[in-house]
């Protein structure tokens, strides 16, 4: 069952309190506004399994406001980032000086690593997918240009994403345990492919010519994965680019290229692992995603995911 609270049975006087209480609870540390004079009401579910740090929740309420601060943010031992869904009006988001609105029909990504302002000024439904930073981090170079956008949940990949969000409450309890954190992993991942695809990203006002490089190295990547021959001068030559410069583009990212790409290759495998449809042995993952060295295609997991894949393999069948 999905966590689940709801004003309802909560007296007025109390209800601001416990509700803010709740929202940092569920996501981080916030400051609420509600609207003076007007009573509150306010609905909550949540759904998470250990096995995954991603949450999904269904948050409706009366018309509210959330601020994060500089001390809200060093409240947290980790950095996340919110992916909200408003579905009934539109909702108003402000970060790093850009506002964006956003109404029924597409979704925002708020970086909960900086101060923001987000509201709505009448009763609202919203969806709420909450991820770690290093999940965009490993995903999307230049992962803080998405905050500047409303994306369209209308059609294409966007509206395949927030369908998995319904698909996932709807299912989750009905789910192996084991297997639910994969519902959300879906959802994650139809996620990042729709912000790797929305073009305005890359016309941006605040995409320079190294972001549309660093790009189109990006896709040319995640395109080519598998190929045991995807060298540093390989993408380079695909991409038309040099190979000082190509390395001189990760310097302004938390990675070097080589970094980047064995993490990618990593994830491919680690998802493929906790797929209970995936039978192809850990050595034949490894060499599908571009792991030639067996040895060092084993050194590299533990080092990222404080495991063997042999172990990640064994949590899914209990």
């Amino acid at each position: 069952m999905p966590t689940e609270l709801s004003t309802h049975g909560w007296a007025q006087p109390e209800r601001q309190a416990r509700w803010a209480e709740a929202i940092s609870d569920t996501y981080f540390p916030l400051s609420l506004e509600f609207a003076a004079e007007q009573p509150f009401d306010g609905h909550l579910q949540r759904w998470s399994t250990p096995t995954t740090p991603l949450s999904l929740s269904r948050l409706r309420s009366s018309q509210l406001g959330y601020s994060r601060n500089k001390a809200h943010i060093g409240q947290d031992s980790d950095a996340f980032y919110l992916v909200t869904v408003p579905s009934r009006s539109e909702v108003h988001f402000e970060q790093d000086g850009h506002q964006l609105s956003c109404r029924p029909g597409g979704f925002i990504v708020e970086r909960g690593d900086a101060p923001y302002r987000f509201h709505y000024r009448a009763d609202n439904d919203l969806w709420v997918l909450k991820l770690p930073e290093r999940a965009l981090k490993a995903n999307l170079l230049g992962h803080r240009r998405y905050t500047r956008h409303c994306f369209d949940a209308s059609q294409g990949l966007g509206r395949i994403f927030v369908e998995q969000l319904d698909l996932c409450a709807r299912h989750f309890d009905a789910s192996p345990a084991a297997a639910r954190h994969l519902l959300l992993e879906q959802a994650s991942a139809t996620l990042l492919l729709a912000l790797q695809q929305d073009e305005r990203v890359l016309g941006s006002e605040g995409s320079n010519l190294s972001t549309l490089h660093l790009t189109r190295v990006e896709r040319y990547v995640l395109q080519n994965l598998g190929d045991p021959d995807l060298s540093p001068q390989a993408i380079a030559n695909a991409c038309g680019l040099s190979l000082r410069y190509l390395h001189k583009l990760f310097s302004i990212t938390p990675y070097t290229l080589g970094e980047w790409v064995r993490q990618q290759r990593l994830e491919a495998v680690h998802q493929q692992l906790r797929d209970p449809q995936c039978h192809q042995a850990i050595g034949e993952l490894a060499f599908r995603w571009g792991f030639t060295d067996q040895a060092q295609f084993t050194r590299a997991f533990r080092q990222r995911y404080g495991c063997t894949a042999r172990e990640v393999r064994a949590v899914r069948t209990h």
